[in-house]
């Protein structure tokens, strides 16, 4: 990647929590590893940094996460079993684009008459089955605004990126989302499974309400499309949130280069900053990635040396913006008692990579600009 700057070295990742101002800020350091980048040859090695320790008075641990998860743990292992099995049945599809088709195709190979819907158009109240929403991440409040409060519970999100924020907007707490790692290059097509070696028993997974449904609806394709617990299918989610950020913001700042070529020829970079990603949410939400992140990522990626990368603007917020936001609060912060503190950048390599794309005009700084700083 050639840089602007002749030599630029990143400073140490640190992470903090992301609770407000006037209460307790935790910097946890990890390792002391600073990255580097060079001229001509992008991200080329990661080296030890020699730090002062950072004090933080009354430090507080984060816990950012989702207590419903470790609920359904126990009752996992206490054998009890809230979620009634569920199996495919006519049902609404909001969005034509290549996903919503797809799941139309399947449901006619099995005889169904599904009911096909617009974005932000309404939702039919007296339909049984579950509403599989396959609209950009930008369009949930439409639909959201359009589905009867009866129906809620039956709607479906297939997404790529964080949704949470979105969920807790809307009061949505029992709805099913499931993490599609599958290609389609066009409406229509063939898609490709996330089947690879590194993962035989595949990517995609599904929790909630109607997983049973669309887990046999895509087996009626040959793609698997694995039931979960709400733990571990979020983890699953936010893994795919760390590869769509990372391999696309790569590969657009290299020209726009298919995702399998990014694996290829530029490992090392979108390693580092997908190591940069899960550690950060490691440290805010709580969350581990399972383990073999680099090699499962990079096995998926290889098959894609199809797909081109890109930073779509509606789907920013909700992908590489998420990430980007907390790197706003870096700085000089002061809290409420009027103690100064220094905000370290949460994920540096990102926050370099994007504003180098700015700066060479491969992205438009509205881009940026459209993502708000935690307030």
């Amino acid at each position: 990647m050639i840089m602007k700057r002749p030599r630029v070295v990143l400073p140490v990742p640190y992470y903090f929590s992301p609770m407000l101002l006037g209460k307790a800020v935790l910097l946890t350091s990890l390792a002391g590893c600073a990255a580097v980048v060079q001229p001509g040859r992008g991200l080329t090695r990661i080296h030890r940094a020699r730090r002062e320790p950072r004090v933080c008075s009354t430090p507080r641990a984060q816990v950012n996460s989702d207590s419903r998860a470790t609920e359904e743990y126990f009752d996992y292992l206490l054998g009890r079993k809230k979620t009634a099995e569920s199996e495919d049945c006519p049902s609404v599809i909001v969005g034509g684009g290549r996903i919503g088709t797809l799941l139309l195709d399947l449901g006619s190979r099995r005889g169904y008459k599904d009911v096909l819907v617009g974005r932000g158009e309404a939702i039919p109240e007296d339909h049984p089955g579950p509403v599989y929403v396959c609209t950009h991440a930008s369009d949930l409040d439409a639909v959201v605004s359009a589905c009867p409060e009866a129906k809620k519970s039956d709607l479906v999100f297939l997404q790529d990126g964080f949704l949470e924020r979105s969920f807790q907007k809307h009061g949505l707490y029992d709805v099913s989302q499931a993490t599609l790692w599958m290609a389609l290059m066009r409406k229509g097509g063939k898609p490709v499974d996330g089947v690879n070696s590194a993962a035989p028993e595949g990517l995609s997974t599904v929790h909630g309400k109607w997983a049973g449904a669309l887990s046999m609806r895509m087996g009626t394709g040959n793609l698997i499309c694995r039931e979960m617990m709400q733990r571990d299918a979020r983890r699953n989610m936010l893994e795919k949130l760390v590869f769509v950020s990372a391999y696309n913001l790569v590969g657009t700042v290299h020209g726009g280069i298919p995702v399998g070529e990014v694996a290829q020829k530029h490992g090392e970079e979108v390693g580092a900053m997908c190591r940069e990603l899960a550690s950060f949410i490691r440290y805010t939400l709580s969350v581990s990635l399972f383990a073999g992140l680099d090699e499962r990522l990079e096995a998926y990626a290889r098959q894609l040396d199809f797909l081109p990368t890109a930073l779509p603007l509606k789907e920013f917020e909700f992908r590489n913006g998420y990430f980007y936001r907390y790197s706003l609060m870096a700085g000089t912060r002061t809290t409420a008692d009027g103690r100064k503190i220094e905000m370290p950048d949460t994920t540096p390599i990102h926050t370099e990579y994007l504003q180098f794309a700015v700066e060479n005009g491969i992205i438009a700084q509205s881009m940026l600009d459209s993502v708000k700083a935690i307030a």
